[in-house]
């Protein structure tokens, strides 16, 4: 296998294992680190890239399990209020700062897509937050 290929497989490791309806982890990147014979650099890199995409990919997920989901009639004033609420909550910038987990964190991210939170939030903190996450992976461990 050639460099490409490896951070190539560690791209689509990172962006599958990160998607809503996936339980896998992110073997790859731990493989890749424990041999320690690759640039740390693109691996934070090429870690994080794949990760951006997989959270587009985990809030259109969000939309559309509202649009299929979502409650008709009555109850539907019922979600938006609570939709609402979560919206407003002061502790929002934190919810959206655990999406670095490794396992819960793309739930938030679908969460998130289904309360229709403004995107460009969720990407600049989850982006941020696990990119610290990946660093300290990569660079401390």
């Amino acid at each position: 296998m050639d460099l490409f290929e490896i951070y190539l497989l560690l791209f689509t490791d990172v962006l599958t294992s990160n998607l809503a309806f996936n339980v896998s982890s992110e073997l790859v990147l731990n493989t890749m680190q424990i041999f320690s014979s690759y640039n740390s650099y693109l691996m934070v890199t090429v870690a994080t890239i794949a990760y951006i995409v997989s959270i587009f990919i985990n809030y259109i997920f969000g939309i559309a399990c509202y649009k299929i989901l979502a409650p008709t009639d009555k109850k539907i004033s019922e979600l938006n209020s609570k939709i609402i609420t979560i919206r407003n909550s002061r502790f929002l910038s934190l919810i959206i700062s655990f999406g670095f987990v490794p396992f819960f964190g793309k739930f938030i991210v679908l969460l998130l897509g289904f309360c229709r939170i403004n995107f460009l939030q969720v990407l600049l903190i989850t982006t941020l937050t696990k990119f610290i996450y990946y660093t300290v992976v990569v660079f401390y461990t």
